[in-house]
C-alpha cells in the first residue's frame, strides 16, 4: 500500500518555469518592456496625432511593472521560506 506522506528529507521540486533563473529572465524582459513602453509613451506624447493612442504604451508599462513586481514578491517569499528551514 503506497504511503500518503512524502519523506521529510526530500525537497519540494520546483518546476523549471518557476526556478530562480527563469524568474530573473522574466524580470529582465519585463524591465526591457517597461523601457520600450516608456519610449513609446514619450513618442506618443510628442506627436499630436498619436495622443489618442497613449493608452497602449501606458497599459504595456503598467502590465510589465506589475508582472515584474509580482515575480519579485514570489522570489522574496521563496527566499524567506528557504531561510526559515
Amino acid at each position: 500500500m503506497p504511503r500518503d506522506k512524502a519523506p521529510v528529507f526530500r525537497r519540494a521540486i520546483i518546476p523549471w518555469y518557476d526556478s530562480d533563473r527563469v524568474c530573473w529572465i522574466v524580470i529582465g524582459f519585463m524591465l526591457a518592456t517597461a523601457v520600450f513602453s516608456t519610449a513609446g509613451l514619450f513618442a506618443a506624447l510628442e506627436e499630436p496625432i498619436y495622443r489618442n493612442y497613449i493608452w497602449l504604451p501606458l497599459l504595456l508599462l503598467l502590465l510589465s511593472i506589475g508582472i515584474a513586481i509580482s515575480t519579485l514578491i514570489r522570489m522574496f517569499r521563496r527566499y524567506i521560506d528557504r531561510l526559515s528551514r
